[in-house]
């Protein structure tokens, strides 16, 4: 009696384990997003020196990027998603606000 009561706990424990372990690993793919998501911020920061349009684009996507990023696989990986969206929003609104007050104030005089 005892063995079979240790058989269908080790068995629930292999089950757990092996469920835990496919979540896991069909989140790894959200690894590399945020993976990107901050490549691609930095790259939109390093743009700005140069193209501030392409900066706004390439700012844009680093935002997506990092908002899919954030269903990453470990807390490490989250809070590179959520620091690659702050980086990215801090530039989207800076860069908008100036274009918009170049624009507005271009076409006023």
């Amino acid at each position: 009696m005892k063995k079979a009561k240790e058989e269908i706990t080790n068995t629930d424990v292999a089950a757990e384990q092996t469920a835990a372990s496919e979540v896991r690993d069909s989140r790894v793919k959200f690894n590399y997003l945020a993976l990107t998501a901050i490549i691609a911020a930095f790259v939109a920061w390093v743009l700005l020196s140069f193209n501030g349009k392409i900066a706004l684009a390439v700012s844009v996507f680093a935002f997506v990027c990092g908002c899919f990023g954030l269903k990453a696989s470990t807390r490490s990986w989250r809070n590179t998603a959520i620091t690659a969206i702050v980086a990215s929003a801090v530039l989207m609104v800076v860069l908008t606000a100036v274009l918009i007050v170049l624009y507005v104030g271009l076409k006023s005089i």
